[in-house]
This record gives structure tokens, C-alpha cells and sequence, in this order.
């Protein structure tokens, strides 16, 4: 599974597309030989605005206006995610936010460069893209490994930072390296990799989350007749940037911004490896370790942020704002719009 990147090991069908990866050249041959026809040209339903602002050492980023009126409310997505993977909830909010996404060098439309895969310099691409907008005093919603973002932020610049929302992203990956000893995912078979349907289909049922579409064309590869060839983007970067979370201590400490952390509770097999029997042994042994990982996780977090208000969602994956994307808004809403200092 990538690696492991989307956190506790949750979102794990792309990874599945990468592995098989190398065995998909006698049915690209073959769909050479048969030269179907191309897929029809697929346009995002969202309605959203799409632009590139340029960093420091000249690295364009994308941004993703969702538009709407009022405070900036920007969306950071989890590691090798698009800001499109908001594009069904980010919406909700543009009748009270002006809401925009920040999507991370190295994916999607952003560049592509060699270096820079370090949360310092994640971080700091944000905050560059936050000045060039002139938006000082946001409300930053970070998912998964955008929690590293998120604290970096609000630790180094505090000016820019209003409110913090960390959606199921409340770790420290120093203290606390995520378990390794997950069990394999499936692989796709060649009906699964057919065509961006078919791929996104199966990276909805492995992994249990409904990702947007336009999320998962972003990140993804296709070949001229629609067959799914892999994550766009090389391993090297995930690679960097867990390297950097777990050697980087995240400044918890120095943050006092009002802090909301939305996490998930996992209470069954399936909610972690939806491709498992509930029956199986291993499965529940790993699911034991994984909820005492996520349980130090949450009592540090509460510790180290004691201003942070924590609310649990049982049962809901990693990807708790497509999964119970009701509970998720109506929370952040109340606290987003809470004038009392929470």
C-alpha cells in the first residue's frame, strides 16, 4: 500500500494499481493490436476554479477556488492527494467561506520538481501561495499528513493562521511510526485497470472511501485507450516525505490557535481493510495494534494542544470527510463559526 503514506494504511488502492504496474504490457500489447478507440474527452464536474501560483525557486502550485463569501478557508489535502479530493465538501462551505485547496508540489497539476519533499518545505510552498493571494489570517483544514503542514504553519507563522482543523491528522509521526505490518492488498486484475472507471471503481471498494473523480484522474496515469498505468508521480516523493515527518518533531508546543481534530475510531476490520474477512485472525490482531497507534495518538495530541477541542467519529476510515461528510461538516461548522475563541 504506498507505503503505508495515508496514514494509518487506510487508502490503499492506488498503491494496489503501482504494484501491478509492471505486468500490464501484454494487455497494453494487445490493446495496441485491437487500437480501440480513445475514451471520450472527461471534464470535472466542479465548479471550481483552477490556477498555478509560483513559489520560491520558481515551483508552480495549484490552487483550487471553490469560491464563496466570507473568511478564507483553505483546504490541504493528505499525502499524494489532489486538492480536488475536497471537491464534493469543500463546497459546503462557500455559503459563509470564500474556500480554496492547496494541492502539494510533486501531485496533481503542481510541479513535478526533484526536491523540496520535507515538511519545512511543503509548508513553506503554503505559506508563499497564502502571501501571493494576500490571505493572512486563514482558517487551515488539513487532512491526514497535512497535519505536519498544519502544526508547521501555525508554529513558524502565526500571523497567517485564524483556526486549524485537522481532519484525522493529529499525529506525530517521530514519536509514533505508523505499524508497518499490514497484510496485502488485492490486486487489480486487468478489468480493474481497464479504464479510469473501472480503476476508480476499484480504488473506491478497496479502500472504502467514495474519492472524487477528478481526486483520483489527478493522480493517476492512463494510457491513449483509458488503461490505468499507475500513480503519476514517483514513489521518491511519498518516500521523502514520510522520511521528513518521522525524523521532523512536530512543534505542537508552539501553537495556540484555536484547534479543532476530527478523528476516526476504528471499530472493526473491515472500517481498516475493507478487503478482509472479519473472521481473520490477523486482521483483528493488527486491528488491535492499530487502534492502541491511534489511541497514544490522540491522548499526545490532547496533551501537547490542550486548547484542542477532539471529536471522534467512530467507524468512519481515514477519510472521515467522504465517509460521514454530514458529522464532519455540521462540527467544523459550529466551531469554525464560533466567536468565543474555540
Amino acid at each position: 500500500m504506498h507505503s503505508h503514506s495515508r496514514v494509518v494504511g487506510l487508502a490503499v488502492a492506488l498503491v494496489a494499481t503501482t504494484a501491478c504496474s509492471g505486468s500490464r504490457s501484454g494487455t497494453d500489447q494487445q490493446d495496441a493490436a485491437r487500437t480501440p478507440p480513445a475514451p471520450a474527452p472527461w471534464h470535472d464536474p466542479s465548479s471550481h476554479v483552477v490556477t498555478l501560483v509560483t513559489v520560491p525557486g520558481g515551483v508552480r502550485i495549484e490552487v483550487i477556488d471553490w469560491g464563496g463569501q466570507g473568511e478564507p478557508l483553505v483546504f490541504v489535502a493528505g499525502l499524494e492527494d489532489a486538492a480536488h479530493m475536497f471537491d464534493d465538501f469543500a463546497p459546503r462551505f462557500t455559503n459563509a467561506f470564500h474556500v480554496i485547496g492547496v494541492t502539494r508540489r510533486g501531485w496533481g497539476a503542481s510541479d513535478h520538481p526533484d526536491t523540496g519533499y520535507t515538511i519545512p518545505t511543503l509548508s513553506a510552498d503554503i505559506d508563499a501561495v497564502l502571501d501571493s493571494l494576500h490571505l493572512t489570517r486563514v482558517d487551515l483544514v488539513g487532512h491526514s499528513i497535512a497535519g505536519q503542514e498544519l502544526t508547521w504553519i501555525a508554529a513558524h507563522h502565526p500571523d497567517h493562521v485564524h483556526k486549524l482543523v485537522y481532519l484525522d491528522a493529529g499525529f506525530d509521526y517521530h514519536a509514533h511510526h505508523v505499524p508497518t505490518d499490514y497484510p496485502p492488498t488485492p490486486m487489480p486484475t486487468a478489468a480493474d485497470s481497464a479504464s479510469p472507471a473501472a480503476a476508480l471503481a476499484f480504488a473506491r471498494r478497496v479502500s472504502g472511501a467514495p474519492y472524487p473523480e477528478a481526486a483520483f484522474r489527478a493522480t493517476e496515469r492512463f494510457g491513449p485507450t483509458g488503461h490505468d498505468l499507475g500513480p503519476a508521480s514517483p514513489p521518491s516523493f511519498r518516500q521523502g516525505v514520510i522520511a521528513s515527518a518521522e525524523s521532523t518533531p512536530p512543534p505542537f508546543g508552539r501553537v495556540h490557535a484555536p484547534t479543532l481534530a476530527i478523528y476516526n475510531r476504528d471499530t472493526s476490520i473491515t472500517s481498516v481493510f475493507p478487503w478482509m474477512s472479519p473472521s481473520d485472525t490477523s486482521a483483528r490482531r493488527r486491528l488491535r495494534k492499530l487502534q492502541g497507534w491511534r489511541e497514544a495518538q490522540e491522548r499526545e495530541f490532547k496533551a501537547r494542544m490542550p486548547q484542542a477541542k477532539i471529536v471522534i467519529v467512530p467507524g468512519a476510515g481515514h477519510y472521515v470527510f467522504l465517509t460521514q461528510p454530514d458529522t464532519v461538516e455540521h462540527v467544523m461548522r459550529a466551531f469554525l463559526t464560533d466567536k468565543t475563541g474555540r
